[in-house]
């Protein structure tokens, strides 16, 4: 139940500033930036596992830093390889897979067909974050997964 509450909370967050700001302004997704220890095996992953295409690609060796745009419909991702990047791991004493650390957290994505999303995420040995879930008050399904650095990923029933 808490669990429930609480991914409740995460969804209601973004219509709750919406209320306060007033509609006339306009946002629109346009792009999430992750950084990842390995852009070649981040850029496989997010191509195969869920459908990206690499749109550009730099690097400079001497500043220790590559990017990578990848994109899906109107979907963009930012892939980011840092030579002095850390882990939460190697700097949070103690660090744990329950660690929260403050910044953004993870992101999400609406999908039409769940089970199918759900049997592709499997048969790509996908690692889960926990398991399905049924959202008690719209009574859709949502899982979390991770990408190859643990960055979490969920996605949601439409």
């Amino acid at each position: 139940m808490k669990k429930t509450l609480f991914v409740l909370y995460l969804i209601w967050i973004p219509f709750w500033g919406h209320a306060q700001i007033g509609s006339s302004l306009d946002l629109e997704a346009y792009f999430s930036a992750v950084i990842v220890t390995d852009m070649d095996r981040s850029i496989k992953w997010y191509s195969k596992v869920l459908g990206f295409t690499v749109v550009s690609k730099f690097e400079s060796e001497e500043r220790g830093f590559k990017q990578s745009n990848l994109k899906r419909n109107s979907i963009l991702i930012e892939l980011i390889e840092l030579d002095n990047a850390v882990s939460s791991k190697d700097v949070v004493p103690n660090y744990t897979q329950k660690t929260r650390i403050i910044g953004f957290f993870k992101t999400g994505f609406l999908v039409s067909d769940f089970n199918q999303w759900i049997n592709h995420l499997r048969a790509e040995k996908v690692d889960f974050y926990g398991d399905v879930v049924n959202d008690n008050t719209t009574g859709k399904k949502m899982v979390i997964i991770t990408d190859p650095d643990g960055n979490r990923i969920q996605i949601f029933e439409k």
